[in-house]
């Protein structure tokens, strides 16, 4: 079976400072692929590249069959690629059962005549996308927030919003950039259980973390960046003895 992404010397310079070079990166589906590093080392970058959000100097991206350098982030939902984002990207003005219902609004046919005069095509679609919603809201223990402002939720449960509306949108592959970031030990355990879960659903994973507790609970392959290269790319377990990552992460080289 061919990998469900394909990255191929990709690479990306700003300024003349190389911020990804040359990185190749298989995940096969049905797999939770971590990206890991120190600040700086490009991997956010790389999601970048992988979403369209940034234009590679050099290299391919191959998903599921097509070949995503040169197109719009706006086409990945309808190909099955979704993203969460370092920050976390939610509409002020909507509450947390609103921009997750965002999430899924590839699956709607209903247009703007329809929308304006509340046909019944459009109130039908509007039931099934609240009603898949608040499933997901429900799965991510968030239910008590749904008809909260998002932006006025905790951090570490407005990444938990963004998680719930990438899923909305039924992905083959879902992007996370520091899922775990404002989220508590205990916070942290139960998004573990989560994207487990998740995975077992049948969703492909490639997130980018550095809580490490996280990485070595959930990974089944973690490839490591440095400078914008990879220096490692393997088991949790072997990655976690390899001298360069050490070296990467705490300045001693065994």
């Amino acid at each position: 079976m061919s990998p469900l992404l394909t990255v191929r010397g990709l690479s990306r310079s700003f300024g003349g400072v190389a911020a990804v070079q040359s990185v190749d990166l298989e995940v096969e589906q049905g797999t939770i692929r971590a990206v890991i590093g120190p600040n700086g080392a490009g991997k956010t970058t790389l999601l970048d590249l992988v979403t369209g959000f940034t234009k590679p100097d050099m290299g391919t991206v191959d998903f599921d069959g097509h070949q995503l350098v040169g197109r719009s982030p706006r086409d990945l939902p309808s190909l099955g690629l979704m993203r969460t984002f370092q920050s976390a990207r939610l509409v002020p003005s909507l509450t947390v059962r609103e921009n997750v219902m965002l999430g899924a609004y590839r699956f709607t046919r209903a247009r703007f005549l329809s929308d304006a005069l509340r046909l019944p095509r459009t109130r039908r679609e509007e039931r099934e996308l609240r009603s898949r919603a608040d499933e997901l809201i429900g799965f991510l223990d968030l239910t008590r927030f749904a008809d909260s402002r998002a932006t006025d939720l905790p951090a570490g449960a407005q990444r938990l919003v963004e998680v719930a509306r990438g899923l909305a949108g039924a992905p083959k592959l879902l992007l996370l950039d520091e899922p775990a970031a404002g989220l508590d030990d205990s916070e942290t355990r139960e998004l573990a259980d989560v994207l487990h879960a998740v995975r077992e659903g049948g969703v492909t994973m490639v997130l980018i973390e550095h809580n490490m507790s996280l990485v070595l609970a959930i990974s089944d392959q973690v490839t490591v960046m440095d400078a914008g290269k990879v220096i490692a790319d393997d088991v949790p377990s072997t990655v976690r003895e390899d001298a360069a990552v050490r070296k990467a992460y705490l300045g001693v080289a065994s």
